[in-house]
């Protein structure tokens, strides 16, 4: 059996998120025999070849899109015209698609999931991986998410309704969603509970287990995108509070972030705390993870966001702002302030800190093991093989 993936969202090799959660759901499908077939850029054909994922890939741009700054207008416009010009590619490609093939839409994008519904396939998926901000929250820019100019968050919300009714509309298709709140919503929209499946952000469990526990020689790590979602002055301003208050502190940023929070770093006097190893393996994250006392997650806004499981399954505690999406998805493993209270942060961190150096993990009286085993990825890769299957039988 065939299995098209509408990829058109990946830009560069730099991957995560919702990309990594494609990537392990065709590595499953190439273990059960699917021979694969990808609709998208140069980029994603580095991506796949950098990961040894088999399969052909239909390229839908005639070659990899400058670094654009999509934080001005004119960047967003040169990003919208780039998707656009895949979307039209992909659509004059697909009648290579067959109708017994199976087409999986890997983003809510309006270039991946319209293909999805005009191809020829009888069998159609999709996932959806966030809530985009609503119009109301648009235009008051009361989500954290939403930048000054807009543009971005429209074309989103935009996007994603127009995409989920467009997919509702399908006979045989299903739906991945990675909230248990989105149900719902979709619903609402006509899906029934039999086409619908709620799987996991996916978590590196085996590998996890393989990577030995170091010495905790950082107090604190963070990882994440430096935006004003992520809570980085709160983020910033805790680091700082915690340097002044606790001998010989130290805490970890892994990512690409040194050039952007360096010289903040430096005017809060925080060099010989900070380290920044840059970007990183698989398997360094864990050891970073491991040799931490504390995750720091002050984020205003979060879909699932997969750095907090990564953290509970490594045995570090999570200290993080108690926002609505959290307790559904990872319930009491993680330390929950008050929302915004950056005096609570505080306190929470360095009470947190204090108690792994004296040996004490809140962690150790839970039972993490059924969180490891239902955000496994054998486990999402398991669901979506069985709701591919059950498809197939329809």
């Amino acid at each position: 059996m065939r299995l098209h993936f509408f990829t058109n969202g990946i830009f560069s090799t730099s991957i995560a998120g919702g990309d990594i959660h494609f990537l392990k759901l065709a590595e499953g499908a190439v273990r059960a025999g699917y021979e694969l077939n990808f609709f998208g850029g140069h980029a994603l054909q580095e991506v796949l070849r950098k990961h040894n994922v088999p399969g052909t890939v239909t390229l839908t741009d005639s070659g990899m899109m400058p670094k654009t700054d999509t934080g001005v207008f004119g960047g967003q416009v040169k990003l919208f015209r780039d998707m656009y010009a895949r979307y039209r590619r992909t659509m004059a490609a697909l009648e290579i698609i067959r109708p017994e093939d199976v087409v999986y839409a890997t983003s809510d994008y309006w270039f991946d999931v319209l293909p999805s519904v005009r191809s020829a396939a009888r069998r159609k998926m999709m996932v959806w991986h966030m809530n985009a901000p609503g119009f109301g929250e648009i235009v008051t820019r009361s989500r954290p998410d939403v930048d000054a100019l807009r543009a971005a968050s429209l074309h989103y919300w935009a996007s994603q309704r127009h995409s989920l009714r467009r997919f509702a509309g399908c006979k045989h298709k299903h739906l991945f969603h990675l909230h248990p709140a989105m149900k719902p919503d979709l619903r609402a929209l006509g899906f029934r509970d039999d086409e619908l499946t709620y799987v996991s952000y996916g978590l590196e469990v085996t590998l996890n287990e393989s990577v030995p526990a170091p010495p905790r020689e950082f107090d604190a790590v963070w990882i994440g995108r430096v935006h004003r979602q992520k809570g980085i002055d709160d983020l910033l301003a805790t680091l700082e509070c915690l340097a002044k208050k606790l001998e010989n502190f130290r805490a970890v940023f892994i990512g690409n972030v040194k050039d952007a929070l360096a010289p903040e770093i430096a005017r809060r006097g925080l060099e010989k705390h900070v380290t920044f190893p840059g970007f990183v393996s698989e398997t360094e994250k864990i050891r970073l993870f491991k040799a931490s006392r504390v995750f720091l997650m002050p984020s205003r806004h979060e879909g699932s966001p997969r750095v907090v499981g990564e953290s509970i399954i490594a045995n570090t505690p999570v200290v993080a702002y108690e926002i609505p999406n959290y307790r559904p998805v990872f319930g009491n493993f993680v330390r929950y302030v008050p929302a915004f209270d950056l005096a609570a942060f505080k306190a929470a961190a360095e009470d947190e800190i204090l108690k792994m150096r004296a040996g004490a993990n809140y962690l150790d009286r839970l039972s993490v093991t059924e969180f490891k085993q239902a955000n496994s990825w054998e486990t999402t890769q398991g669901k979506f093989l069985a709701a591919m299957a059950r498809l197939g039988g329809a």
